[in-house]
C-alpha cells in the first residue's frame, strides 16, 4: 500500500518541483540587476523551506546528529536552516548565470586559488585528470574557474527532471565547459573515458551517492551509503590521476590537493585512494557544515 501511495504521489511531486523551478527562474531574471536582493529573496525561500517541511527538517537534523555528534542541538538547527538559506540564494544566482543575466565574472567574484601547482603537475602526465569535488557552497564556481583559467574542463552532470531538457548543457557549453550528461538510455562511461584520453580535466562530485544497485558502500558522515565507483574505474583505465578540488565557501578559495593514484583493479572500500578522498570530504564538510546540502534527497534517505 505504501509503495502504491508513493507511485501516485510521484507525478504530483514532480509537478510541484517544476512549478517551483519556473517560479525561481522568473524571480532570478527579475532580480538580476539587484545582487543583494537576490540573496535576500533566496534566503527567504530557504527559511520557508526549513519552517514549512517538518518531516524533511527532522531528517536533516537526524543526519546532522550522525555527522556532528558533539554539536549541541541548537547549533545543529542553525546549521540545517543556514544550509537551506545559502543553497536557495546560490540557486537564484546560478540561474542568473545559466540564463545569461549575469556574467561569469559576477558569478565567480573574487576567488583565490591554493595548490594550483598540483593541477599543473597532474596535467603534465598527459592522461587527463579526474577532479573530484563537493556540493559545498557555490560548488559551480570550481568548474567555472577551471574554464575561465583556460583549462579544458568536462563536467559530468545529472540534470534534474524539473528543468527543460538540455537547459544546463547549453549553458555550460556557452561558458566553455564540456558537459557529459548522465542518462538512462545512453552510457556516460565512454564519453568520460574519451575526455580523459583527450587530456581534459573531468569534474565529478563524489558526495551525491547512487542508487542501491550501483556503486560501492562507504562509511561517510556517520552513515553507510553507496557512492559512485564508475569514475574511479575509468580513471584507472585512462591512467589518469585523481585530484581533490574543493571550494572553501566562506573564504572564496578554490583548494587543490595533491594528486592521488587511481584505485587498484579490484575496487574496495578500504582502497587507500577512496579512503583518502572520503576522509578529506568529511573534513571539508565538517569544517563548513552550513554550506553543504543536507537536504539532498538521495543522501537524506536511510
Amino acid at each position: 500500500m505504501a509503495a502504491l501511495t508513493r507511485r501516485l504521489q510521484r507525478p504530483l511531486r514532480r509537478a510541484w518541483r517544476r512549478g517551483v523551478f519556473r517560479l525561481l527562474r522568473r524571480l532570478a531574471r527579475m532580480l538580476a540587476d539587484h545582487p543583494r536582493t537576490t540573496r535576500a529573496v533566496g534566503r527567504l525561500f530557504g527559511g520557508f523551506n526549513y519552517a514549512l517541511r517538518p518531516a524533511e527538517r527532522r531528517r536533516d537534523l537526524a543526519n546532522l546528529r550522525l555527522a556532528l555528534p558533539e554539536q549541541p542541538a541548537a547549533e545543529l538547527r542553525a546549521i540545517a536552516r543556514e544550509s537551506l538559506c545559502d543553497a536557495s540564494a546560490g540557486a537564484l544566482e546560478f540561474l542568473q548565470l545559466v540564463d545569461g543575466q549575469i556574467s561569469s565574472r559576477q558569478f565567480l567574484g573574487p576567488v583565490s586559488v591554493l595548490g594550483r601547482e598540483h593541477l599543473e603537475q597532474a596535467l603534465t602526465r598527459g592522461h587527463g585528470v579526474l577532479a573530484v569535488g563537493l556540493h559545498l557552497g557555490h560548488f559551480g564556481k570550481v568548474p567555472l574557474w577551471l574554464a575561465q583559467a583556460g583549462y579544458p574542463v568536462t563536467l559530468v552532470i545529472r540534470e534534474a527532471r524539473q528543468v527543460p531538457p538540455g537547459y544546463y548543457i547549453a549553458a555550460l557549453e556557452r561558458l566553455g565547459i564540456e558537459a557529459v550528461r548522465i542518462e538512462r538510455d545512453q552510457a556516460a562511461a565512454p564519453r568520460v573515458l574519451d575526455a580523459l584520453r583527450r587530456g581534459r580535466v573531468v569534474m565529478i562530485y563524489l558526495d551525491q551517492g547512487v542508487k542501491n544497485d550501483g556503486g560501492i558502500e562507504i562509511e561517510f558522515l556517520g552513515k553507510r551509503v553507496p557512492m559512485p565507483a564508475g569514475p574511479f574505474v575509468l580513471a584507472r583505465r585512462a591512467r589518469a590521476p585523481i585530484l581533490p578540488i574543493f571550494l572553501h565557501p566562506a573564504e572564496h578559495d578554490v583548494v587543490i590537493h595533491p594528486a592521488l593514484p587511481a584505485p587498484a583493479a579490484a575496487l574496495r572500500e578500504d582502497d587507500p585512494t577512496l579512503q583518502t578522498l572520503y576522509r578529506l570530504a568529511e573534513a571539508e564538510i565538517r569544517a563548513h557544515p552550513a554550506y553543504w546540502q543536507w537536504r539532498y534527497r538521495r543522501w537524506g534517505r536511510d
